[in-house]
């Protein structure tokens, strides 16, 4: 019965990419649509084909070089119920081989997404065999009711509250990673959100995220609870938020704008452990290793935007009060991470990217991620060809640099946070229909 529904899956799967492939060619835009008063659907459709090439360092010489393939298609459903009533529907099949070795969310795909604020309930395997992997399922689901001025969306659907553009700190729900090569489809999280408008310049919004346990069991520790306020004053704007995530309480903000020729953003919050949710903050002892149980994370740029060639040069400065300063601490604190935590283990960080057309179809672009305490790095550079009307292709490379690890007797030892990286060559291809 196994063998039959992963053989069911993968003919399902290539004949969607079959017709992905056949009406991406022409000028086709939607799979159909259809009204009657005020029930409406419009269907859509989109695949994803990436591979990638990785050649891991020493001391993984010999296991080592690696390849990737994934393959995504996804059925989007969208439209309204009545005046008031809309809705969203984004189901997904994802099959892909990829190694067991961490990419920091750089390839991630619909079928890898691991929140913490995911119900895998909502998420089924068709296919497991070593590396290969399958799995269907609902990536957005998001009803929409407006009554002005409230408006009301339940469901699963995608809450960002980033300010900054590499290093996000207040982006807690299922973030893309700062070298992410995919970014169109930002991962819906299971919430319930009210939002008002007060005025035509200010809101505020309300949110209740569903945590979930390792097991899949709901989890108050691990749910969240947020309230956000925003406005625009002097061309800029203002934002405050504070209330629960994941494991702790937070209290911060955002600020975005312009002056001049640059786009200023900056965003922060500090954190305040409660790891059991018993609403009483944790305290640090000596067994727990200076687990900051009280920290921040900030991270402030600019970014300057050019007539010549739509060209783009920005650069961000990140600093996280609970990552550490020395390498051979790296292991201690990975283990202390957030449930919904990035993975960044040091304390300060730079991220720089820039971009260029070099004809309108065609799009150049590099982004670095540098640990300034090592020193180690990643470098991405990527090129993207609008091939057709709804086709694009993209290849491109990540380049690590750092110290490699250390072999000793009976461990590896950590060097850098970007030693340990594999050297990665990409292509993706990505239809709509």
């Amino acid at each position: 019965m196994a063998k039959y529904t992963a053989m069911r899956g993968v003919r399902g799967f290539c004949w969607l990419l079959g017709v992905a492939w056949l009406l991406s060619s022409g000028s086709a835009s939607a799979i159909g649509s259809a009204e009657k008063g005020d029930v409406s659907i419009d269907a859509t459709g989109y695949v994803r084909l990436t591979s990638a090439f990785m050649h891991f360092p020493e001391p993984y010489e010999g296991a080592n070089d690696e390849g990737l393939a994934a393959g995504v298609s996804r059925l989007i459903l969208k439209g309204g119920l009545s005046e008031e009533l809309s809705y969203e529907l984004n189901l997904f099949m994802d099959l892909s081989r990829a190694p067991s070795a961490s990419l920091g969310g750089s390839f991630a795909t619909a079928g890898s997404t691991a929140s913490v604020y995911r119900a895998k309930a909502l998420r089924w395997q068709f296919w497991e065999s070593g590396a290969i992997n399958g799995k269907l399922g609902i990536d957005r689901f998001k009803m929409e009711l407006t009554a002005d001025p409230l408006v009301i969306n339940f469901g699963r659907f995608p809450i960002n509250y980033r300010a900054t553009n590499i290093f996000a700190p207040n982006d807690f729900f299922a973030p893309f990673g700062a070298t992410a090569v995919n970014t169109i489809f930002k991962p819906g999280v299971d919430a319930l959100r009210l939002g008002l408008a007060v005025d035509e310049l200010s809101n505020i919004e309300v949110v209740r995220v569903l945590g979930y346990r390792d097991d899949g069991a709901a989890s108050w520790a691990r749910s969240a609870l947020l309230a956000r306020a925003n406005t625009t004053l002097w061309d800029f704007e203002w934002a405050a938020l504070g209330g629960k995530v994941a494991e702790r309480w937070i209290v911060g903000g955002s600020a975005q704008g312009q002056i001049g020729p640059l786009m200023l953003r900056a965003e922060g919050h500090a954190a305040f452990a409660d790891r059991d949710a018993d609403g009483t903050l944790d305290d640090s002892d000596e067994t727990t290793m200076a687990r900051d149980e009280v920290s921040a994370r900030v991270a402030a740029g600019a970014d300057i935007s050019f007539s010549w060639h739509n060209a783009m040069i920005a650069a961000e400065y990140a600093f996280f009060s609970d990552g550490v300063a020395s390498a051979s601490d790296y292991p201690e604190r990975a283990a202390r991470l957030f449930p919904d935590d990035s993975m960044y283990l040091g304390k300060h960080y730079l991220g720089l990217s820039t971009g260029l057309e070099i004809i309108p179809i065609l799009r150049a672009s590099v982004t670095s991620l540098i640990n300034l305490q090592d020193p180690s790095g990643l470098v991405s550079g990527a090129l993207n060809l609008d091939v057709a009307e709804e086709a694009t292709f993209a290849g491109g490379v990540l380049v690590p640099w750092g110290e490699r690890a250390v072999t000793g007797p009976h461990e590896v030892s950590m060097q850098s946070e970007h030693g340990i990286w594999p050297l990665t060559v990409f292509a993706e291809t990505r239809f709509y229909f």
